[in-house]
C-alpha cells in the first residue's frame, strides 16, 4: 500500500507489502553488492551546506533543501549519496588501502516540480569503486550496473528487451562544437533531439541526434579513440545480457550537456561531476532512468585527493514496481 494523502507533494509512504516488497529488493541487491565485495557505508541524510558551494553545479544547488538550525548553521538535506561520499573520504584516503569497494542505501531528497514520475524524496541504492587514478574500472562498474539491474529485469531468453543502457562520454562533443563555431545552445539542441537545430549547424550533429555517434568517429577529434573503446565496451557487455533482454548502446547525444570545457558552459549546459564515461538504465516504456552513473575523478580532484573514481545508483522506487 502507498500513502500520499496527507504528506507534502512528492513524497510517499510505505505500508505492509508494499514497505515489505521494497525491503525484500534492498536485500537482494545488497547480497549481490557483498557477494562482488562491496561493503556497505551508512551516510548521514543532514549535512552542512558550505561544503557543496565548491563541488555542484547551481542547479544541483539550488535543489538542496536547506534550513538554519537554532545556532545559526546553514545545514542541507542529503540531495546526492556521490559527492557526500567523496567530501568525507577524501581527507582520509591516505590512511585507506585501494582499492575501496563501498556501496550504500537510503533517501537523497531534493526539489523539483512534481509531475508524473517525479518525485522529491527517493530512495537509492548505489556503489562506488575508489582505485589509483590510472586504473580504468569503468568496465568493471558498468557490468556490475547491468548485472544488478539484470538480474531484477531480465526478460526471458529470446524476449524483448526490458532494460536499455546508454552509455556516453563526457566532453566527447566538446572539440566538435567548438570546430563548427556552436555553443551550449548547439549541445542542449542536440540534446533535445532537434533535428532541425543539428542539421542546421552540420550533418555530422544530426548523425548525432539520430544515431547517437557520427559515422565517422574521427569527426570528434581527440575524443574519437575513447569513444570507439565505449562501443567496444558496450558490445562485449551485451553479448553477455543480450540474450537476457538487455540491449547496450553508445548514444552520445544523451549526454551532450556533459561538457568538460568551460567556454560552452551556458543555458542548458551545466557542469557534472562527471568527467568520463557517464550511463544511465531505461526501463522498457519509461522516460525517467531507473539508474545512473559513471566516471568522476575530479570531484576527488577538487577535494585535494587524486583518485579514480566510478560509481553507480539505483533508484528503488522505480524498480520495485516491476515484476520479477
Amino acid at each position: 500500500m502507498k500513502i500520499h494523502v496527507g504528506l507534502p507533494p512528492g513524497v510517499t509512504a510505505l505500508m505492509f507489502d508494499a514497505a515489505r516488497a521494497r525491503r525484500a529488493l534492498e536485500a537482494r541487491l545488497c547480497r549481490r553488492l557483498d557477494d562482488a565485495g562491496f561493503s556497505e557505508v551508512l551516510l548521514p541524510i543532514l549535512d552542512y551546506f558550505d561544503p557543496y558551494e565548491s563541488l555542484l553545479d547551481q542547479r544541483s544547488r539550488e535543489r538542496l533543501y536547506r534550513f538554519v538550525d537554532r545556532y545559526g548553521q546553514l545545514l542541507a538535506l542529503r540531495g546526492d549519496f556521490t559527492p557526500m561520499l567523496a567530501r568525507l573520504l577524501a581527507p582520509r584516503l591516505e590512511s585507506l588501502e585501494l582499492p575501496l569497494r563501498l556501496f550504500y542505501r537510503g533517501d537523497v531528497v531534493r526539489y523539483q516540480e512534481v509531475r508524473p514520475g517525479k518525485m522529491r524524496e527517493y530512495s537509492e541504492l548505489g556503489a562506488e569503486l575508489l582505485d589509483s587514478p590510472d586504473r580504468d574500472n569503468d568496465e568493471t562498474v558498468l557490468a556490475l550496473f547491468v548485472e544488478l539491474l539484470g538480474s531484477e529485469l531480465a526478460a526471458p531468453r529470446g524476449a524483448a528487451p526490458r532494460l536499455r543502457v546508454v552509455v556516453g562520454l563526457a566532453g566527447a562533443l566538446d572539440e566538435l562544437v567548438l570546430g563548427l563555431g556552436g555553443d551550449a545552445g548547439v549541445l542542449a539542441a542536440v540534446a533535445r533531439r532537434d533535428r532541425r537545430a543539428a542539421r542546421e549547424v552540420s550533418r555530422h550533429l544530426l548523425e548525432i541526434v539520430e544515431d547517437g555517434r557520427p559515422a565517422e568517429l574521427e569527426t570528434l577529434g581527440v575524443a574519437c579513440l575513447a569513444v570507439g573503446k565505449l562501443l567496444e565496451l558496450c558490445a562485449k557487455i551485451e553479448s553477455r545480457y543480450g540474450d537476457r533482454g538487455v540491449r547496450v548502446e553508445v548514444d552520445l547525444a544523451e549526454f551532450a550537456p556533459l561538457v568538460r570545457t568551460p567556454a560552452l558552459l551556458g543555458p542548458g549546459v551545466e557542469r557534472s561531476y562527471y568527467d568520463g564515461i557517464a550511463f544511465r538504465a531505461y526501463l522498457e516504456g519509461d522516460a525517467e532512468p531507473v539508474g545512473a552513473g559513471g566516471r568522476y575523478d575530479g570531484l576527488f580532484g577538487a577535494l585535494g585527493a587524486a583518485v579514480g573514481a566510478t560509481g553507480f545508483s539505483v533508484g528503488l522506487d522505480r524498480l520495485k514496481e516491476r515484476p520479477r
